[in-house]
């Protein structure tokens, strides 16, 4: 789950309503002043201070329809240079036609972003047969607003029903009350992400703001979990039962298929289970390690050099636990950077194995056996030279990633011939070998040696 940013400041909201001859008006607005019409702009900064302080009067804004008090016209005409929202560019979007009424609508313009939901209520008793009204909140241009979606929803499911029990918008005497709720919604939402508005005796809104996170990837059966968190110390006996059998099998090493062999779980419940985790930050999705596989640095590893703790953390990940004196960090620094394409694991521990003396390259397995309907797990240490952890790091923290093996069936005549047909579908540049090996349920070897017989079989890799 992504890191928490914030909600994004609310700039302004605004009232708006189809007028039967003068078209989409703005109605209410605060802050006062923010929006205004192209063809009304200039002649409001001309306007005299000493005027527009003489007397409370109209806007120029032929679109605005209340009073404005002198002491706000005075510090409209002084921050006339600010940028203010254009409404003529915008008042087809905002009143829009049928078609776009009863749904979410965000305008971007040069400077700002406006986010409404245009409400289309249909009764003779209005004076062209229907009621159009919207209330817009305004953000900044570049503002990541999708935690204020359910809130201008809510306020227009809000204002339609106050309408439709109360005619709330058709009377002037409790339409006016608009100005204040927008007025308190403003200040509330900035300040405290929440408000409570009393409308009258029966109704009040009540609206909290929520952090609105990207839902997570999708999880192949082919991929490998790595806890990040200590699952076993925060689970209890109330969690989801299919949560409870696969947490125990996520060991780093095991793909999520295995994971459902080894928890006798079916492997879409593990999908999902593995999701959840994911979306929460308790997991880390990885590729299945292999002595064969290859690995390439990318340019994020500098972000190593400039940042000690990262240093610090990955010398504590990497070395041999209980040695007195760990490996420098310049030491694992060029070990990354000598990992590149077309040198496999194998291959690279060969060329590396003095500098590899003081990592931790021992390969720890997790063996999983069932007693009396339980899931015990027992750690078995191999000591066959290995950079799974090495690995692991960089692939966790960015700057690692995996260059796949792709093979690829190249059309000839007598394909059809072929004992291996079958494979020909998969074999289309797009399914990688831990794709293939996870779904034929062989290992990269055997792969290896049934499409060797193949001539029309080629490989990328990528």
């Amino acid at each position: 789950m992504d890191s928490f940013q914030g909600f994004p400041p609310l700039l302004a909201i605004f009232y708006s309503e189809f007028h039967p001859t003068q078209g989409p008006k703005v109605i209410y607005e605060v802050p006062e002043g923010f929006v205004t019409s192209s063809c009304s702009s200039t002649a409001a900064t001309s306007s005299s201070a000493n005027n527009l302080a003489s007397a409370p009067t109209p806007l120029a804004n032929p679109h605005l329809s209340y009073l404005v008090p002198s002491n706000a016209a005075l510090n409209l005409a002084q921050s006339s240079q600010d940028p203010i929202l254009d409404f003529d560019c915008i008042s087809e979007y905002i009143i829009p036609k049928p078609v776009l009424c009863n749904r979410l609508v965000t305008i971007s313009t040069e400077g700002c972003k406006v986010m409404g939901y245009p409400v289309s209520i249909q009764d003779p008793k209005y004076e062209r047969n229907a009621l159009l009204f919207n209330m817009c909140f305004v953000f900044e241009k570049d503002a990541d607003a999708g935690s204020y979606e359910q809130i201008v929803r809510k306020m227009a499911r809000v204002l339609r029903s106050l309408e439709v029990e109360s005619e709330f918008l058709y009377r002037p005497t409790t339409k006016s009350s608009i100005l204040n709720i927008m007025e308190q919604l403003l200040e509330d939402l900035n300040s405290y992400s929440e408000c409570q508005i009393p409308i009258n005796d029966a109704n009040m809104i009540n609206l909290k703001l929520f952090p609105k996170y990207r839902d997570p990837p999708p999880v192949h059966d082919y991929q490998v979990p790595v806890c990040i968190v200590n699952l076993e110390k925060v689970m209890d006996k109330y969690w989801d039962m299919t949560m409870r059998r696969v947490i125990p099998c996520i060991d780093g090493v095991s793909s999520v298929k295995r994971i459902s062999e080894i928890a006798d779980v079916d492997v879409g419940l593990v999908r999902i289970a593995i999701q959840h985790l994911l979306f929460y930050g308790c997991v880390k999705l990885v590729d299945i390690f292999q002595f064969g596989n290859i690995y390439a640095v990318k340019p994020a590893v500098a972000h190593l050099l400039g940042s000690p703790e990262a240093q610090k953390e990955c010398i504590d990940f990497v070395a041999k636990p209980g040695r007195p004196h760990p490996p420098t960090f310049a030491t694992i620094f060029g070990l990354y950077c000598s990992l590149k394409h077309g040198i496999t694991v194998q291959a690279w521990l060969e060329e590396s194995r003095g500098p590899l003396g003081a990592i931790d390259v021992r390969l720890v397995k997790n063996v999983f056996f069932h007693v009396s309907g339980m899931i015990y797990m027992k750690t078995v240490v191999d000591f066959q030279y290995c950079s799974r952890r090495f690995i692991l790091f960089g692939v966790i923290k960015g700057f690692l990633y995996r260059v796949h093996k792709y093979p690829m069936w190249l059309t000839r005549s007598d394909a059809n011939d072929s004992p291996n047909r079958h494979l020909k579908r998969y074999l289309n540049g797009q399914h990688h070998y831990d794709e293939l090996c996870t779904l034929f349920g062989c290992t990269a070897r055997e792969l290896d040696d049934v499409l060797k017989t193949e001539p029309a079989v080629k490989f990328v890799w990528r």
